[in-house]
């Protein structure tokens, strides 16, 4: 490694333990070795630890956030009954109504803990990939807790503290043609190198390639399809990393499997995929099994579904850190199902059986069958004369395709299109087809190539 990579990589370890002394305090590395030390404990160990969590947020709350006060006394619940269900082996927290999105608009303030002024919270918001976005607040210490789980988990890819990192995220300020000097200071100081998932141009992308030939990064922090499409546009021009990426970690949209198989083959690496949500945080990552391991740290997680562990259903997460705005079994607007097997990496701790999803992605027949985003998109990899896709299932009997096509379009690729379309949703559906010249990105900058009303 050349020694200009070596000086900067000590200076960004520094430079990382100085940031975590300022945020985290001065023993930070014990809070960072404690996180470790649960991770990787038994599963008994780190479910008494969730439910001892559980059990001090709810008291928390009950006690001081005027709406689940008035919640619990609207439905005539008994704080004693739910607390012995808390101590129990078992948990059992449905008889609190799931938290929904309209609700916190609605009942912003009220969702508030009275315990913590104004001053103290921090305000943020969802990037409003589904509709409008929602605010919310956090505290100084859910980011701290946050943190600490996001390292340990980002660890699993070969991340750490000071290696060179390449982020293909969203920009919004480069896209504006901002100079945020703040922004461009973090991003030095992290070593870490950023391409712009919101303004992925050719150049750029070349750019960027050539950069990372110089700067040698170890993973790769990026939106799917934006990583996607980095990695194409390095298989289409036959270029040929010379780094040697120990990982990727894929977050913020769903890994579809062509997204997946392209990626690892063009970085020789495996990629880790991690799931979260802006309001709650880190709440499962991949490890090198593949399977999706549970945040049970930060997070308790249940799935509205008669048989949680057979049928998909609605994922409701519970913040057990964010004391400011708590939230308690929030509709997150994903589906997905949990798993009772034990790992083959080792680590205990429980696993996401499957992630569907935005439930907006996830396609619902006449039947009842949901069905996989996925499986659309899949239709359409390397589907020649098709430059770009979205498909809107209006209503149980009615799609609408929107495609950007290219010279190497045929009017027979339209049938087979259908075809596979309506194998998924039943013959009798009608699927019409616009053709568009362009299908612009939403504000999230996170590209939606499904959308389904019905669900």
């Amino acid at each position: 490694m050349p020694i200009r990579h070596s000086t900067k990589k000590v200076f960004s370890k520094v430079a990382w333990h100085a940031y975590n002394i300022h945020r985290k305090g001065p023993f930070y590395r014990s809070k960072l070795s404690k996180t470790t030390k649960l991770f990787n404990a038994p599963r008994e160990t780190i479910l008494q630890f969730q439910r001892e969590r559980l059990k001090q947020l709810i008291q928390h709350t009950v006690q001081t956030t005027p709406y689940y006060r008035d919640l619990f006394k609207d439905f005539g619940l008994k704080q004693n009954d739910l607390f012995q269900q808390i101590n129990a082996d078992s948990i059992d927290i449905s008889q609190i109504l799931p938290l929904e999105k309209q609700t916190v608009r609605k009942q912003l303030e009220n969702l508030c803990s009275e315990l913590f002024p104004t001053y103290q919270r921090i305000e943020n918001a969802t990037g409003g990939s589904t509709g409008t976005p929602l605010k919310f607040y956090q505290d100084r210490s859910y980011w701290n807790q946050r943190n600490l789980s996001v390292y340990y988990f980002d660890q699993w890819a070969g991340w750490d503290f000071g290696e060179p990192q390449l982020v293909i995220w969203g920009a919004l300020a480069d896209v504006n043609g901002n100079d945020n000097w703040k922004q461009n200071l973090n991003r030095y100081w992290r070593n870490q190198h950023w391409l712009n998932g919101f303004h992925l141009t050719d150049s750029a992308m070349h750019a960027t390639f050539k950069m990372m030939q110089r700067q040698q990064p170890t993973t790769i922090l990026a939106y799917p399809s934006s990583l996607y499409q980095f990695a194409k546009f390095i298989s289409d021009n036959n270029l040929t990393p010379q780094w040697k990426t120990k990982g990727v970690i894929s977050s913020a949209e769903m890994l579809h499997p062509h997204y997946r198989s392209l990626a690892e083959t063009v970085f020789e690496t495996k990629i880790y995929n991690r799931y979260g949500g802006r309001e709650v945080g880190l709440i499962a990552m991949e490890c090198s099994k593949g399977r999706m391991h549970i945040n049970c740290r930060d997070i308790y997680l249940e799935v509205d579904s008669p048989n949680p562990y057979t049928i998909p259903g609605d994922l409701l997460v519970t913040q057990l850190n964010n004391y400011t705005m708590p939230f308690i079994r929030y509709r997150i607007g994903d589906i997905g199902r949990l798993s009772d097997e034990m790992c083959p990496c080792g680590n205990q701790l429980p696993v996401l059986g499957e992630l569907l999803g935005r439930s907006t992605a996830t396609f619902r027949s006449k039947t009842k069958t949901l069905i996989h985003g996925g499986y659309f998109t899949q239709q359409f990899y390397n589907l020649a004369g098709v430059t770009q896709f979205q498909l809107i299932q209006e209503t149980l009997e009615k799609c609408i395709l929107k495609l950007v096509v290219n010279e190497q379009w045929k009017v027979e690729t339209s049938n087979h299109i259908v075809q596979k379309i309506q194998d998924a949703l039943g013959t009798e559906v009608s699927v019409k087809i616009e053709f568009v010249d362009e299908i612009p990105l939403p504000k999230s900058g996170k590209r939606e190539f499904t959308i389904s009303k019905v669900t």
